[in-house]
């Protein structure tokens, strides 16, 4: 029975928390100020035009009066981009702090899961018991392959060496048993300096 979309899959908490409610928050008033932003553009752009309209028709005055009002929608402007950049390194600050979470959390976990493998294995007294046994082993595979294979040699040695001479003589190819005592004083003079030399 149970629930029908659990098939042993860990549940996804998809709540929303405190910090990610802070960071929607941080986010909408960022998108505010983007907003206002664009309107002090549009605000500083009319006042200009009306300032340059102003003087075309003589009012001196009153075009000094509408680049005031563009000089101060100058001043709000700064003042909005100061604050639409200090909203976005608090995002960034939380964003990177969450970031920070996740990770510490996914290291919380990496660490059981290995405490948990050591456990299974046995520990390190384990680890060095089975290395122990594993080289006692493997010392006791090479006495036994150097037994067998010096008993070998001895005894095969001997009928190798038979059979290779019996092959050579059914093929006709038997080298001569010279004795090497007789060669010395019968070969070849060899030169042991280079000429001109």
């Amino acid at each position: 029975m149970g629930n029908k979309g659990s098939k042993g899959k860990k549940a996804v908490d998809a709540r929303i928390t405190s910090t990610d409610r802070a960071v929607l928050d941080l986010k909408l008033q960022r998108d505010k100020l983007v907003v206002y932003k664009r309107k002090i553009h549009t605000i500083m752009e009319r006042e200009h035009e009306i300032a340059r309209q102003l003087i075309k028709e003589g009012k001196k005055a009153k075009a000094l009066l509408a680049l005031k009002k563009k000089k101060a929608q100058a001043k709000m402007l700064v003042s909005t981009d100061q604050k639409l950049d200090k909203v976005q390194e608090w995002i960034d600050s939380v964003e990177d702090a969450q970031r920070d979470q996740q990770l510490f959390n996914a290291m919380k976990v990496g660490k059981e899961a290995l405490e948990e493998i050591h456990t299974e294995m046995g520990g390190v007294d384990a680890v060095e018991k089975l290395l122990l046994e594993t080289e006692e082993a493997n010392e006791t595979q090479r006495l036994i392959e150097e037994r067998l294979m010096g008993k070998l040699d001895d005894v095969d040695e001997a009928a190798m060496q038979r059979e290779l001479d019996e092959m050579e003589e059914a093929a006709g190819v038997a080298a001569p048993k010279v004795p090497v005592a007789d060669l010395a004083g019968k070969l070849p003079y060899t030169p042991t300096e280079l000429p001109g030399g």
